[in-house]
């Protein structure tokens, strides 16, 4: 015997079902030897269900495909061909158990079906009547019974899987994470599930029937329950945060959304009501808007500081360094080796101390003493820094080229210095090959895309973003002079127009790929 397909229902269930209505092996014969089998009447009624099932509206995505019309007229051919010839068995009574099913997951409702039934049952009978005179009652009783079983087990398929489809909603809609309410046109509370009584502190059965306006804590109603208010008319769907009213405790802000369930008819326009308690991320944001202030105040304060305390040493410093350098001028080589060593060190460690303060002054007025952003030239902005560099350019004979730069709002000063910095250290860390640099731009929507690409030395990639610290240096003074803050210059210059600066390998295979953006909008 053919396997049968897997459903709901027990070989014994079809068995006492069919005791039931009667329908037994005698009926099973009658209708093989009654019924019709000539292939034109089969493809007639497999049309005459094609065009009933045209007159519902869920069932034209599968009746207006040629392939999908093709292949339901082949189901009905087989489903008319086994109902007129057999075997009427337990595989026929299942299958036809599983076509409810297939009904719910496709959307066609038993509406179709049990009226198909109705349209080619009156042609058979009348077959039956005319061919079958002598007994032709007997064996319209076994069509009708038949009939009848095949649209019962269709229908009991189809609410058996609209119903376990229900549960599931249900389910989903109890054990939801987010309280919700579903309330009428009165904004009276139909359904709580159970995350809402837990936040509202009340029993959802006790929930029922209080108007959810109850539960707000101020006097501020959402705009989709404001009463005769023509304004929302046309609003299906409201977001907001409001107070809610928790028993025995204080109120809680919630995130609230509100959706009307059914816009066709205003006049039963139920409502959905969704909402969790935001106490713990309000606080939460109140702790990172107060530690973010914080912050920001202490690296005020600290850029004021590295200002002022730049600021202040530069005039002892001075004379300190003035001071060591008249000693070198008027003891070098009156007193011995040592004294002359000893004032060499004082005299750099002073010059080197001046320059460090400078860079450090520089450094604290990124922040507090850049200028508006407006509209810049960058081909100026180059053209500038190039003509900061031209003693350097001139000496090592740097070829330097570009594409065509754009115009972004900026900081023209803090810009200069930007490319003057990489540009610089392009040059200065530099191989025995001719110094090849080039300067590149992307479009990239809310940004551009700059590139400072070198033929030098390079950058190992473990020291990718060390390089960008203030003070920090990949070589020794003696091989390379600096201070080590040019770089930590250009990222916090690039920070400040809302961009991020970053180093590859050259794509060329030697030296460095600087990167940056800069935000087309103007930053702070």
């Amino acid at each position: 015997m053919a396997e049968i397909p897997a459903s709901f229902l027990e070989s014994d269930e079809l068995t006492l079902r069919k005791s039931f209505i009667g329908l037994d092996e005698q009926d099973s014969f009658l209708l093989q030897t009654s019924l019709p089998r000539q292939d034109a009447l089969l493809e007639s009624l497999a049309t005459t269900l094609e065009k009933h099932l045209s007159r519902f509206e869920e069932a034209h995505c599968f009746i207006d495909d040629s392939e999908v019309s093709q292949l339901l007229q082949r189901e009905q051919l087989a489903y008319f061909r086994t109902l007129f010839q057999g075997p009427h068995d337990e595989v026929f009574f299942q299958k036809r158990y599983l076509v409810g099913q297939r009904h719910h997951e496709i959307g066609l409702k038993p509406a179709w079906y049990i009226g198909a039934f109705c349209h080619y049952m009156t042609g058979i009978l009348q077959k039956i009547h005319q061919d079958h005179q002598q007994d032709a009652l007997q064996r319209i009783l076994a069509f009708v019974k038949m009939s009848l079983f095949d649209i019962s087990l269709t229908t009991e398929a189809y609410f058996r899987a609209e119903h376990e489809q229900l549960t599931l909603l249900s389910k989903v809609f109890q054990d939801n994470i987010e309280g919700v309410f579903i309330t009428d046109t009165a904004g009276i509370i139909q359904h709580a599930n159970k995350m809402s009584g837990r936040l509202v502190g009340i029993p959802p059965n006790l929930l029922l029937g209080i108007p959810f306006t109850e539960l707000i804590a101020n006097t501020d109603l959402p705009p989709l329950f404001i009463s005769d208010d023509n304004a929302h008319d046309d609003q299906e769907q409201w977001q907001g945060e409001i107070e809610l009213n928790r028993a025995g405790g204080v109120p809680f802000p919630a995130k609230v959304t509100i959706m009307f369930m059914d816009a066709l008819h205003d006049t039963n326009r139920q409502r959905v009501i969704e909402f969790t308690d935001i106490t713990e991320s309000k606080r939460n944001q109140a702790e990172l808007a107060a530690k973010t202030e914080e912050l920001s105040r202490s690296n005020r304060d600290l850029e004021q500081f590295a200002y002022i305390a730049s600021h202040d040493l530069q005039e002892p410093l001075r004379m300190v360094a003035s001071y060591t350098q008249l000693l070198a001028r008027r003891y070098q080589g009156k007193l011995d080796a040592d004294a002359d060593e000893f004032i060499s060190y004082a005299v750099d460690g002073a010059e080197r101390m001046q320059q460090l303060i400078n860079d450090l002054l520089t450094f604290s007025r990124i922040g507090t003493r850049g200028s508006i952003h407006k509209p810049v030239d960058i081909e100026f902005i180059l053209s500038r820094a190039l003509f900061n560099l031209k003693n350097a350019i001139d000496e090592t004979q740097a070829h330097i080229t570009h594409d065509p730069l754009p115009h972004i709002p900026g900081d023209t000063t803090q810009l200069i210095q930007l490319f003057q910095n990489l540009i610089g250290n392009a040059i200065k860390f530099r191989n025995q090959d001719p110094v090849q640099i080039h300067i590149a731009n992307r479009d990239k929507g809310k940004y551009w895309l700059f590139s400072v690409r070198d033929n030098g030395i390079g950058i190992p990639p473990e020291f990718a973003q060390q390089i960008f610290a203030i003070f920090q240096r990949l070589h020794s003074r003696q091989k390379y002079p600096g201070t080590g803050i040019g770089l930590a210059l250009c990222k916090k210059i690039v920070e400040r127009h809302n961009g991020q600066i970053w180093v590859e390998p050259s794509p060329e295979g030697s030296g460095s790929l600087f990167q940056f953006t800069l935000s087309k909008e103007n930053a702070s």
